[in-house]
């Protein structure tokens, strides 16, 4: 593809705030080229790692702007301290947003 249409193409996503798909615009176009998708499933696949992207950094900004004092995962717990929970159930729902508290504290 000639440079002067990829530069106006990453412009073009720009403006449309595509970011991400200007981003990786050239590896893309490699990418369909190589496979030889047709254009509904080159486009198919831009969109969709523009709106994981999207998603990605609306989870970060969350994050952030909650200011949580520190962040902790469920790799970190420690299921030892609460013997009656039930670890295969935790992780089975580990995505979902759940509030862990033992009869503890």
């Amino acid at each position: 593809m000639k440079t002067a249409i990829i530069i106006e193409l990453r412009e073009n996503l720009k403006a449309l705030s595509l970011s991400t798909t200007a981003r990786d615009l050239e590896s893309s176009i490699r990418q369909a080229k190589e496979s030889g998708p047709g254009y509904d499933e080159f486009l198919l696949d831009l969109t969709a790692i523009e709106l994981q992207a999207r998603a990605e950094n609306r989870l970060n900004r969350r994050v952030r702007e909650a200011k949580f004092p520190l962040l902790k995962t469920l790799e970190g717990f420690d299921f030892a301290a609460v013997p009656d929970l039930d670890i295969r159930l935790i992780r089975q729902f580990g995505c979902a947003n759940l509030k862990l508290t033992s009869k503890a504290g």
